[in-house]
């Protein structure tokens, strides 16, 4: 069984590239390499003035799918869950990349591969951006990026979110764009969760950023956490006095474990 959706606004644009059928897309070897592993690839593509990006998985875990189907969710595969991740995330008003299509192939039921092919967002890798700004762009860059992930998390979303997963349009100072990319998760909906649920997956992320490299100082860490914080409901009842010990010490522990 083949599931295949394709956005009606490039439906001609994949026509005419002969990419508007599930074989098509899982076949096609032309492209810039960005990635590839035993599971899977990642390719640029230039259709015309239009570049996407073409994500594909060679294998699917069944215990995924089986995990679905307990909790009453149709299997999928990851590439369509992180559609569906997307659907949601923009049904909250989130800026997302804009998805071109989507593909899978099952068996008895059961997600074997699938492919999703997102446009070109404009902008910079935050990242990027991050290390080429002064001291009070920074400021402002992680004050927009704690009340983006507070957001996150207040919504049920706690998918992991480093600033390399964000494509950054504009200047810190004049109201930027913050879009997320590549939201691959192992559950696409929003979740119900309590204060010590939020905490717990906030240091997780703060793990992650540190592991992606992305450190900041105490003083930077102070900065993100307030927006955090301001950006959660107040039935939470989280403070950034509460908090920023916690990241404090993780990243102190993490940076010591570093030089060991």
């Amino acid at each position: 069984m083949i599931r295949l959706r394709i956005n009606p606004a490039f439906s001609g644009l994949l026509q005419l590239h002969r990419l508007d059928t599930y074989p098509a897309v899982m076949q096609i070897d032309t492209g810039e390499l960005i990635e590839e592993n035993e599971s899977r690839d990642v390719r640029r593509l230039q259709l015309d003035d239009q570049v996407v990006y073409l994500k594909r998985t060679r294998s699917e875990k069944i215990t995924s799918a089986l995990e679905s189907y307990a909790r009453g969710r149709l299997a999928h595969s990851k590439p369509f869950k992180e559609m569906l991740h997307f659907k949601q995330l923009a049904k909250l008003e989130f800026d997302v990349a804009e998805v071109v299509a989507v593909g899978e192939e099952l068996r008895f039921g059961i997600p074997r591969r699938g492919f999703i092919m997102t446009a070109e967002v404009g902008g910079e890798d935050l990242a990027q951006v991050y290390q080429k700004v002064d001291d009070a762009d920074q400021r402002r860059i992680l004050e927009q990026f704690g009340t983006l992930l507070g957001r996150l998390h207040d919504g049920g979303f706690f998918g992991s979110t480093r600033l390399k997963d964000i494509i950054y349009s504009g200047a810190p100072r004049n109201n930027p764009k913050l879009t997320l990319i590549d939201r691959e998760t192992r559950n696409p909906y929003p979740r119900t969760s309590g204060r010590k649920d939020i905490i717990e997956r906030l240091l997780l992320n703060v793990r992650r950023q540190i592991q992606a490299g992305e450190r900041f100082s105490e003083q930077q860490w102070s900065v993100f956490c307030e927006n955090y914080c301001s950006s959660l409901s107040a039935e939470h009842n989280i403070t950034s006095t509460q908090l920023l010990p916690q990241i404090i010490a993780l990243a102190s522990r993490k940076e010591r474990n570093r030089f060991q």
